[in-house]
């Protein structure tokens, strides 16, 4: 696509939906690998007791996962194509990416 100088068309369509698909992707990978660790470090636990209490914990990572998705979803079905100027996309996706960023950086501090 890029070498068929659809750069821009496909920079604009990408740039806002891929800061929550991206992380979202990146995030659920994170919570396969909490299940893994409980499987191969399991500690002083049963690896199914380990299992079930990282999983608990997993099911929430993925959870919050799926609603990014959701997200990305929306912005990509509704926002993505249409004929903003391409522009705007960028900067609504450096915004977007900012807001991810963020967010993620407040997500896990405590009070």
């Amino acid at each position: 696509v890029l070498a068929l100088g659809h750069t821009e068309r496909f920079l604009s369509f990408v740039v806002s939906h891929g800061s929550f698909e991206l992380t979202a992707i990146a995030i659920a990978g994170g919570a396969g690998l909490m299940l893994g660790d409980a499987f191969v470090h399991p500690g002083r636990r049963t690896r199914l007791e380990a299992l079930r209490a990282r999983g608990l914990e997993a099911v929430q990572v993925a959870g919050g996962a799926a609603v990014m998705l959701v997200v990305a979803a929306l912005i990509e079905a509704f926002w993505s194509p249409s004929p903003i100027p391409a522009m705007v996309k960028y900067i609504v996706g450096g915004l977007l990416w900012t807001l991810v960023a963020f967010y993620l950086s407040l997500s896990g501090a405590r009070r």
